[in-house]
């Protein structure tokens, strides 16, 4: 998920602000470091590939072109396999909107790209489901170069719009949306420019007769402070909502905020363990009747820090100290997600040679415990945007990985129980 700011990716690392660039490949974090075969090396031993690369030398969709750059990532499960949403670069370097599903015979595309128009450009996807029905969310830029948030949802072999731009004034710049339509009613949460350039948290419910406001007013803490980088979860058939929000310090702060059917009501203070740090990236699950939040945080050296707290007594309780694998290095993009009876959390974190490599742990009574031993295609090649999605009896994972052709692609695997 990108954050709304500048309409890229925020990190804020070492006092320094570094911007990525948004539907295109960052070079500079992601140019391959050595040598790589076209086959992508085999899986730690408790992980297998779910079908090739999506892409890699050759495309596993007929209608998709192998020869372009595959991006963000995001798992769901529908009818019980999981399904996969990714942007990629068309042959004029237009990112568009892509869905497939997994079958018996390997991976099948349902339908072409789902832009709303095809020469413009689209970021910031993520589906959602109920089970059965998938959803899409997304931003594209209107005739006017103003990001819009549209949503779809797949009936049969047919993708149907739920709606025109859902932004509350067209006129003003959306971004992050985080779909769940989980419930029994689709929930998305988006942040949208208000009048006077600073970006307001809002939410939209789904009925039959289209979408409605969550809420009078944004969630934002204080309305003259930017909320970024929202993600939504059903705690049974209550949304909650976290995000990221500068504080009067100008220090990101993670909040939640749940739905009582006629306001947002904060579940306690910041989540922060320093609030005189940066904190970002949320992710929220759910395991039991026990709500979830992890983010990265920068620590006083200047390094991002993995942290999980769990709402336990009325209260945020942290869930073990850092979880990065070495503290003295970045971790990146949290993802949360409920398998059965387990919590599962993946990120990213550079390794001692400067690469970005994705992890995995899983939450066993009060620790964490890791659940690699490898998962990136290659370890000398960087990958990031890791999406994490569960069902009652599987765990699957999807991320970003570029190859020796210097490609981006995404590579999905699954963990193979005994």
């Amino acid at each position: 998920m990108e954050n709304c700011l500048g309409m890229g990716r925020l990190w804020i690392l070492a006092g320094a602000v570094v911007a990525v660039a948004v539907g295109l490949p960052h070079h500079g974090a992601i140019a391959d470091d050595g040598a790589r075969s076209s086959t992508a090396l085999p899986a730690g031993p408790n992980w297998v590939d779910v079908g090739q690369p999506v892409k890699a030398s050759r495309s596993l969709f007929t209608d998709v072109d192998a020869s372009r750059h595959a991006l963000t990532p995001s798992l769901v499960f529908t009818n019980a396999l999981p399904s996969l949403g990714w942007i990629e670069l068309n042959a004029h370097g237009i990112p568009q909107i892509h869905f497939g599903h997994w079958s018996r015979s390997g991976w099948m595309k349902d339908g072409g790209a789902q832009n709303m128009d095809a020469a413009h450009r689209t970021f910031d996807l993520t589906i959602s489901s109920n089970g059965k029905i998938p959803y899409l969310a997304w931003i594209e830029l209107n005739a006017n170069d103003i990001p819009q948030l549209y949503i779809k949802h797949l009936m049969g072999d047919l993708w149907i719009t739920d709606g025109e731009s859902l932004n509350l004034d067209p006129a003003h710049r959306a971004a992050n949306p985080a779909l769940s339509a989980a419930g029994p009613t689709p929930y998305v949460a988006w942040c949208e420019y208000g009048v006077d350039r600073i970006y307001q948290l809002h939410v939209k419910y789904l009925t039959e007769d289209g979408w409605h406001a969550a809420g009078s007013e944004s969630l934002n803490i204080s309305p003259t402070r930017d909320a970024i980088e929202p993600a939504i979860v059903f705690l049974g058939s209550v949304p909650h909502v976290t995000w990221a929000e500068l504080s009067d310090h100008n220090f990101y702060q993670i909040y939640v905020k749940r739905w009582n059917g006629s306001a947002w009501e904060k579940l306690g203070q910041s989540l922060n363990l320093d609030p005189e740090n940066h904190a970002l990236n949320p992710s929220i699950a759910v395991l039991g009747e026990t709500l979830y939040v992890s983010w990265i945080e920068i620590n006083g050296k200047g390094v991002s820090q993995l942290q999980v707290k769990r709402w336990e007594s009325g209260a945020w309780v942290a869930d073990g100290t850092s979880l990065n694998r070495d503290p003295t290095r970045h971790a990146l993009s949290p993802s949360l997600a409920q398998a059965g009876p387990t919590l599962y959390l993946a990120w990213t974190e550079y390794n001692a040679k400067g690469v970005t490599q994705i992890h995995i742990s899983h939450r066993v009574g009060d620790r964490w415990e890791s659940d690699d031993p490898r998962l990136n295609a290659a370890p000398l090649t960087a990958s990031s945007a890791p999406a994490l999605a569960g069902s009652d009896t599987a765990v699957y994972i999807a991320w970003k990985e570029v190859y020796q052709n210097g490609l981006a692609q995404i590579v999905v695997k699954r963990l193979q129980t005994p």
